[in-house]
C-alpha cells in the first residue's frame, strides 16, 4: 500500500500507548488509500511528467536546433480562414520534414486541422478556440465537427510524433469551446480532439468547455485504411495529461478509447458524463479493443462515474487504473459486463486481462448533484430511490442525450441525484479490485455503499 494520511498516524500513536494488539488491527484495517485534492488538471499541482508509465505513453523524440523557418508563430489573419492558413503551414513543415508551431494568444476557428508527422503545436496562455462555422465542411458527409484531427487515413500510414501544447495556468490555458450546431445532415457529433492512426502523441494542459453535445471530447476510433470492413490499425503509444472539460453529456464524456494500445491518461477531470469511458465500442466490428491503458489521477465531478469499463466482444487487454476520485457523481468506478453486437466479429462476450488493477479509489457523496442514465435507475437501491423525486425528476434538457416520452425519460436521458456507491460491478470478467476496506467513502454516506454488485 502506498504511504499513510498523517491523520492516521496520529491515531495510531494514541493507540500504541494504550494497547498494543488493538493497534495492529487498526493498522491493519485502516486503508493508506490516496485522495488527492483540489483540480487534478492543474498542472501546477500535479506535473503532466513523465509522459511515459507502466510502458504505456507518448516517448516520441523532441525537435531541436530547427532553422528559423520550421519554428515559426501562428496568428490569425483577418479575412482568411485559421483552418485553412494553419493546416497550410502544417503540410509546408511535415514536407521539410517537420517543426514547430507557436500559435500566439488570441481567438481562433477552426475545424478538422489534420495534424502531420513531426509538427508540434504550442498554445499560447489566453487563448480562446470554437469550432469553425460551416454549413458543408470536410466531414459533413459524416456528421463530425472537431478542432483537430489526428487520423492518418489520408496518409495511408501512422501520424508520428505529434503533440499539442497548452501554456499556463488551470485558469488561463487555452479554451477549446465545443458547440452545438443545426447542421443540414442533423445534429453533429463534436469533439475536441481525435485519435485514429497516430504512433507517439502527446496532449497536454487544455479546458475543453462543452455544452452538452453529442460525443466525446477527446476519441479514439480504428482506421480502416484498406476499407474492407475487416482490418484497421489504432493509436499507439499516446498520452493525455492535465486536460479538464465541463457541462459533458451523460452518455459520453472526456475521453472514450474504443482502441488503443499504450494509452496514458493523466491528471484528468471531467464534470458531467464520464472522465474515462474505455470499451470497445467501434473497434468490436474488427475484434480490435484496448491493450495496456493506464488511467492516473482523474476525478469526475457531478458526473456519472470516473472510469467506465466495458469490453464487448474484444478480448481487451491490461487497464491499470491508480489515484481516482469522484465528487458528487454516482460511481466513482462502473464495470460493465460488455455484449456481442449485430457488428461484433468475433462471436462471444469479451473481457480485460485479469492482471488488471484499480487502486486508491474514492467517492465524496452528495445527494443531489451526481448524473444517471435513466435506463440505471433500476440498479438503485430502494432506499436511494426517494432522492430522485420519482415521477418528477429533476432532469438536464439542455443534454442531447434528453428526451421525455409521455412524462417518462427516455433509456439515455440523464436524471440527477445522489452518489449510490464508490464501485459498480455488473461484469464476469476477473480483475484486481480494492477491496471494501480500501475503498474511501466520505460526505453523505447514509444508504451510501462501497460496492454494489449486480
Amino acid at each position: 500500500m502506498l504511504k499513510l494520511l498523517p491523520y492516521t498516524f496520529l491515531i495510531v500513536f494514541f493507540s500504541c500507548s494504550s494497547n498494543p494488539e488493538e493497534t495492529k488491527k487498526e493498522q491493519a484495517e485502516t486503508p493508506s488509500t490516496i485522495v488527492n485534492s483540489g483540480d487534478v488538471s492543474d498542472i501546477s499541482i500535479y506535473p503532466s511528467q513523465p509522459y511515459y508509465q507502466d510502458e504505456a505513453g507518448y516517448n516520441g523524440s523532441e525537435l531541436t536546433n530547427l532553422p528559423s523557418e520550421r519554428d515559426v508563430n501562428f496568428e490569425h489573419v483577418d479575412g482568411t480562414s485559421d483552418t485553412v492558413a494553419l493546416e497550410n503551414l502544417i503540410n509546408t513543415l511535415s514536407n521539410n520534414g517537420g517543426g514547430k508551431i507557436r500559435v500566439k494568444s488570441g481567438d481562433y476557428r477552426f475545424r478538422d486541422v489534420l495534424l502531420k508527422s513531426n509538427v508540434h503545436i504550442t498554445i499560447e496562455s489566453n487563448t480562446t478556440i470554437k469550432l469553425e462555422n460551416q454549413d458543408q465542411g470536410k466531414n459533413a458527409i459524416n456528421g463530425f465537427r472537431q478542432f483537430f484531427s489526428l487520423n492518418g487515413s489520408e496518409i495511408g500510414k501512422p501520424l508520428e510524433n505529434v503533440k499539442i501544447i497548452g501554456l499556463g495556468t488551470a485558469n488561463t490555458r487555452p479554451k477549446l469551446i465545443v458547440e452545438k450546431f443545426a447542421e443540414v445532415w442533423g445534429e453533429a457529433f463534436n469533439r475536441a480532439i481525435s485519435f485514429g492512426y497516430v504512433k507517439n502523441a502527446l496532449v497536454e494542459n487544455l479546458t475543453i468547455v462543452d455544452n452538452y453535445t453529442l460525443g466525446a471530447a477527446i476519441a479514439f476510433n480504428p482506421v480502416d485504411l484498406n476499407n474492407d470492413g475487416e482490418t484497421a490499425d489504432l493509436a499507439e503509444n499516446v498520452t493525455i495529461a492535465n486536460v479538464s472539460l465541463s457541462k459533458a453529456s451523460i452518455g459520453y464524456g472526456l475521453i472514450q478509447t474504443n482502441v488503443g494500445r499504450n494509452i496514458l491518461l493523466k491528471n484528468l477531470s471531467c464534470e458531467g458524463g464520464m472522465t474515462c469511458r474505455i470499451e470497445s465500442h467501434t473497434g468490436r466490428k474488427y475484434d480490435l479493443g484496448v491493450y495496456n491503458i493506464v488511467v492516473k489521477n482523474v476525478a469526475s465531478i457531478h458526473g456519472k462515474a470516473a472510469v467506465l469499463l466495458q469490453p464487448h466482444s474484444v478480448l481487451n487487454g491490461r487497464i491499470l487504473v491508480d489515484v481516482v476520485k469522484s465528487e458528487g457523481s454516482s460511481w466513482a468506478l462502473f464495470l460493465k459486463e460488455g455484449f456481442v453486437g449485430a457488428d461484433s466479429k468475433r462471436r462471444e462476450k469479451g473481457s480485460f486481462d485479469s492482471n488488471s488493477e484499480f487502486k486508491n479509489i474514492s467517492l465524496t457523496s452528495t445527494d443531489n448533484t451526481a448524473t444517471l442514465s435513466y435506463k440505471n435507475y433500476s440498479f438503485i437501491p430502494s432506499s436511494l430511490k426517494p432522492l430522485y423525486f420519482e415521477p418528477n425528476f429533476v432532469l438536464i434538457p439542455e443534454d442531447s442525450n434528453y428526451s421525455l416520452n409521455n412524462g417518462v425519460p427516455g433509456n439515455e436521458s440523464p436524471i440527477v441525484g445522489p452518489s449510490v456507491a464508490v464501485v459498480y460491478i455488473d461484469a464476469s470478467y476477473p480483475m484486481i479490485l480494492p477491496t471494501e476496506n480500501e475503498l474511501v467513502l466520505s460526505g453523505k454516506i447514509d444508504d451510501r455503499l462501497k460496492i454494489l454488485k449486480q
